[in-house]
């Protein structure tokens, strides 16, 4: 399942307090670590969302703890055969859970300069983003795509992202969420479960 919570940058420190007697001692810590406000609303809310996904999905209750791959892509330590993903952007978080392996990626709608898409589009995907007289929504959408893929191996921003493009990616659906673009990966398009705060407080 989908989940996704929309216009996080709304929200003021204050959801940070009320959610630490929600979060694992991990994520807690992790929380700590960030220094700009939004980040760490952000990854409150991505936690509070798997949270509410787990127990929506597996009647799962307890706090979940991460371990990481070598790229640090994240697994649920207690349950291994239970894979999720999650991502933030500047206005909103997303969250996936699945049986088998899974990845999700959101984007701020933004401008992407030409110069920066040298660096992850494909020939084909430069040149046709370079013939439109605004390119940039296609960028995001084309870097979500990307994003979610590397995710999906645990590549991350290692992978040669010029090599993934939407001809190769099976399997992946983009949203279009009029202030971002979500791409995730599945066997089949999810209608997305959208959260509001209140709902990830009330655990």
């Amino acid at each position: 399942m989908l989940y996704i919570t929309e216009n996080t940058n709304k929200l003021d420190n204050t959801i940070t307090e009320k959610s630490i007697p929600l979060l694992s001692l991990q994520r807690v810590q992790r929380m700590d670590e960030l220094r700009v406000i939004s980040d760490k609303i952000n990854c409150a809310v991505c936690y509070l969302m798997l949270r509410k996904g787990l127990y929506h999905e597996y009647g799962i209750k307890n706090k979940p703890h991460f371990t990481y791959g070598k790229n640090g892509k994240p697994s649920l330590k207690e349950f291994p055969d239970i894979h999720f993903n999650f991502s933030h952007c500047r206005n909103s978080c997303a969250c996936i859970i699945s049986d088998s392996q899974t990845a999700v990626d959101i984007a701020d709608k933004r401008f992407i300069s030409m110069q920066t898409a040298k660096r992850f589009c494909s020939v084909n995907e430069y040149e046709t983003a370079s013939a439109l007289s605004e390119p940039s929504e296609l960028l995001v959408r084309l870097w979500s795509v990307k994003e979610c893929v590397s995710k999906l191996d645990g590549s991350g921003l290692f992978a040669d992202f010029k090599k993934i493009t939407e001809e190769t990616s099976d399997n992946i659906f983009t949203i279009d969420g009029g202030a971002y673009y979500c791409s995730y990966y599945s066997g089949g398009k999810l209608e997305p479960v959208y959260f509001t705060i209140d709902e990830l407080l009330n655990l």
